[in-house]
Formats: structure tokens, C-alpha cells, sequence
């Protein structure tokens, strides 16, 4: 099996794999927002479930402009790193999100609505009418930012509550379906 982890202090997603890639367990590690970044870190690296596993793919540290939050994420991927290394002695395996999108075959700058349609559709988890209305609903949001009806902010955070409905109706967010086509990336990287 192997394991996929999209890290994040807030919620971070992971899923399991059986060796020929079919998907056998997701979730997410969400700790408590009272806690200090320290605590929340070992909290999460505590959950991860090594048990069983012969690789982890981990989503690279994006580099944005909110050097505070790269640091605690890096943070925290260096200790799942160390975790994962001290159990198993060997390499993770990494894939920056547009790579990892690229390889599962969905546009590597697909906003994370686009990703989590793109998993529900795949796996089944949401039925043909709920992705079809949220699909619409990303659709009617490009056409109004292409005919410069809203500026790319307004664009942005609506982009954003399209995401927070879907999880909020299917229970599927950004950090599982990220997860997921972590694992669907590696799978298609080893062909």
C-alpha cells in the first residue's frame, strides 16, 4: 500500500492505495484550532498511520507569499518526513499539486472546486446532478470574470465558497481530494 498526504495545520488530508492503485481508505487530520502550530504538529504526525505502508507521497510546500505559513508547513512536512524515515529508513515521495494534476489528467492550475469535482466525479462520491450544478456554478463564475463582470478577488473567493459548498454537501474537501490525486499522480507516474 501507500500512502498520500496533502499537509496542513488546519486539516490535512491523506488516502491509502493498494499497490495496483485502487483507492482504499481517505480521510483527514484535523486538530484542534486552540493549540499552538507546535502541538498541532504533533498531534498530526501522531494520526499519520504508517502501519502497513511501503511508500508516502507528500504534496511539495507551495512557495506563496505568506512566508509565515510556508514556514509552519514546511515545518510540519519535515516532521512527517523525519516520522516517516525513522519508521521505514526510506524517502517520501513528492509531487508539487500542478504536477500531481497534471499526472491524474486534470489541468495542473485547476482550482480546488475544478480538483474536488474531479474526484467526486471519478470515485462516484457525489451523484450526476450535484456535480453538474456545481460544474455550472464554476462555469457561470468564469464567464462573468472573462466578460470582466467581476474582478479576479471576487472571482477568487467565490471560486472558494463553490469549494466550501461541495464539502459542506458531499463531505469531500480540498485536503482529501488533493490527497487523492496524490495517489493517482504516483500511479500514473510509475507507468
Amino acid at each position: 500500500m501507500y500512502l498520500t498526504l496533502d499537509l496542513s495545520l488546519k486539516c490535512s488530508g491523506w488516502a491509502k492505495f493498494t499497490k495496483d492503485g485502487k483507492l482504499a481508505k481517505k480521510g483527514k487530520i484535523s486538530p484542534d484550532t486552540k493549540i499552538d502550530n507546535c502541538t498541532k504538529i504533533h498531534y498530526i504526525v501522531n494520526k499519520i498511520d504508517f502501519i502497513g505502508i511501503d511508500e508516502v507521497i507528500i504534496e511539495d510546500v507551495y512557495y506563496g507569499k505568506n512566508f509565515k505559513s510556508v514556514m509552519w508547513l514546511a515545518r510540519l512536512s519535515g516532521a512527517a518526513i523525519y516520522a516517516w524515515v525513522g519508521q521505514k529508513y526510506k524517502v517520501p515521495i513528492f509531487y508539487n499539486a500542478s504536477r500531481a494534476r497534471s499526472l491524474a489528467g486534470i489541468n495542473g492550475h485547476s482550482h480546488k472546486a475544478e480538483v474536488q469535482i474531479f474526484v467526486l466525479e471519478k470515485y462516484k462520491f457525489a451523484n450526476k446532478t450535484k456535480i453538474k450544478k456545481y460544474q455550472k456554478m464554476i462555469d457561470d463564475l468564469k464567464e462573468e470574470y472573462k466578460d470582466k463582470k467581476i474582478k479576479r478577488g471576487s472571482f477568487k473567493y467565490k471560486l472558494n465558497k463553490i469549494s466550501e459548498l461541495i464539502l459542506k454537501e458531499t463531505g469531500y474537501g480540498e485536503n482529501i481530494c488533493d490527497a487523492i490525486i496524490l495517489g493517482l499522480a504516483y500511479q500514473e507516474d510509475k507507468k
